[in-house]
């Protein structure tokens, strides 16, 4: 039986511990220790061009509206943008493309948001899947609107 992140949580929270695959929590876990050994040039580079072609995706000025964020609140550094409550890096390209071969249930572990730092694939690659989608605004909900 799956259950979603959130009735996990919710379950984990009455203190109702759960089976889960050793496979699945290993794997998971080299997943995370990959993420996290990414240095800055993994990084998009950010300049006004980028930023410009990202105010025109529809789910960029949502995630904005959410946020109650105006384009005018988001600055453009080297390779974030800073959103004043939180920095938002995207996964560069090229390490994007050594992703495809990780399931798509994996992917989604890369969006991730710790210490106000979202991280996740460009908003292009978001906007073409439905689970990347979901899992950025699930990702935004529980770290940041909370």
């Amino acid at each position: 039986m799956s259950i979603t992140p959130r009735q996990f949580d919710q379950l984990s929270e009455m203190g109702i511990s759960l089976w889960q695959s050793r496979a699945l929590q290993n794997s998971q876990k080299n997943i995370h220790k990959n993420v996290e050994k990414r240095s800055p040039d993994n990084y998009q580079k950010q300049n006004k061009k980028s930023f410009t072609h990202l105010c025109k995706q529809k789910i960029f000025s949502d995630i904005l509206l959410c946020l109650s964020i105006t384009i005018a609140e988001v600055s453009v550094q080297s390779d974030h943008l800073n959103m004043g409550l939180f920095k938002w890096y995207f996964i560069d390209e090229e390490a994007k493309q050594s992703t495809d071969k990780i399931r798509t249930s994996e992917i989604t572990t890369l969006i991730h948001c710790t210490d106000n730092k979202l991280i996740s694939p460009s908003i292009d690659v978001v906007a073409q899947s439905a689970s990347l989608k979901k899992q950025l605004w699930y990702t935004i909900a529980k770290h940041l609107l909370s």
